[in-house]
C-alpha cells in the first residue's frame, strides 16, 4: 500500500498566520481577579479593529477550505494527501488566495505605523501591544509546501493509519451530499438550488482522485452515487416521478452504506 500512495500523492502541510490584535491585558486582569478575590478571570483587549484584517481573516479561510476540499486528511494532524492529479490545481489555487492574501496584507502594513501612532492612550494602553511594523508582517503567513509520501517500510504505519483516516473522510463527503439529498428532494415543495446536484458533481470528481489508496468500498460508494451526480436539476424540479425516485435511489444508498 504505501508504495501505491506514494506514486499516486504527495503530502500537502498548509500553513497561516496573523497578527494577534486580541490581547490579555495583564493589569486589568490582576485587577479583576482580586476584586473578585479569584484567579478564573481573564481581560482580553481589541488592540486593533481595522477592516483589512477582517479581510485578511476571509482570505485565510478561503484558502483553508479550498486546501481542505482537494486533499484528505492524513494520520498526523497538520498533513494532508493530495493525489498528484490534483497538485496543479491545487498550486493554483493557493497561488491565488496568496497574490490576494500578499496585497491586503501590504495595503495594512503601510497604514501600521499611522494607526499605532493614532491608538488611544487610555487606560486599556499597553506599548507592547503595538510591536515594530517589521515583526507584526512577519506574524501574516499563508504558504504550502509539497512534500513526497515516504514508501520506506518504516512508514508503513503511518501510511495505513492515513489511508483508513482518508477513507474515513470521504465517506463523511458523499454522506453529508447524499443526506441532503434525501432531505431535500423528499419534500415535493421543497426548494433547491443547483448546487444540490453541483455539489455532487464535485464530490464525485474529487473523490475519483482523492481515493489514493484505492479503497474498494469508497469506488463502490462513487459508482452507486455517479448515476445521481449526472441529472440535470432543473428536470428534477419539473418531473415530480424523476424527483421521488431520485430521493428514493438517494435513501437506498445511505442504508446500503451505512451513511
Amino acid at each position: 500500500m504505501s508504495s501505491t500512495i506514494a506514486d499516486k500523492a504527495v503530502i500537502a502541510l498548509f500553513t497561516s498566520g496573523a497578527w494577534r490584535v486580541n490581547r490579555t491585558h495583564r493589569d486589568e486582569t490582576a485587577a479583576v481577579n482580586a476584586k473578585h478575590n479569584t484567579d478564573k478571570a481573564t481581560v482580553k483587549v481589541a488592540v486593533c479593529d481595522h477592516p483589512l484584517l477582517k479581510q485578511i481573516g476571509l482570505v485565510i479561510s478561503r484558502a483553508r477550505l479550498d486546501h481542505y476540499r482537494i486533499t484528505i486528511p492524513a494520520a498526523d494532524d497538520g498533513m494532508r494527501l493530495l493525489p498528484n492529479a490534483q497538485q496543479l490545481r491545487h498550486s493554483e489555487v493557493m497561488q491565488k488566495h496568496g497574490v490576494e492574501f500578499s496585497k491586503l496584507v501590504a495595503d495594512f502594513c503601510q497604514e501600521y505605523d499611522a494607526l499605532r501612532a493614532a491608538a488611544p492612550r487610555d487606560s486599556l494602553y499597553v506599548p507592547e501591544h503595538w510591536p515594530e511594523r517589521e515583526h507584526v508582517r512577519s506574524c501574516f503567513r499563508l504558504t504550502c509546501r509539497y512534500l513526497p509520501v515516504p514508501s520506506l517500510g518504516l512508514w508503513d504505519t503511518w501510511i495505513r493509519e492515513s489511508a483508513d483516516t482518508g477513507a474515513a473522510d470521504l465517506r463523511d463527503r458523499v454522506a453529508v451530499v447524499i443526506r441532503k439529498f434525501v432531505s431535500t428532494l423528499s419534500d415535493k415543495d421543497k426548494v433547491f438550488r443547483d448546487s444540490l446536484v453541483n455539489n455532487l458533481r464535485e464530490v464525485v470528481y474529487l473523490v475519483d482522485d482523492l481515493n489514493v489508496a484505492s479503497d474498494p468500498g469508497i469506488s463502490r460508494l462513487i459508482d452507486s452515487v455517479r448515476p445521481l451526480a449526472a441529472l440535470n436539476p432543473d428536470d428534477l424540479r419539473e418531473n415530480a416521478t424523476l424527483r421521488a425516485d431520485t430521493a428514493s435511489r438517494a435513501a437506498d444508498i445511505c442504508s446500503l452504506f451505512n451513511l
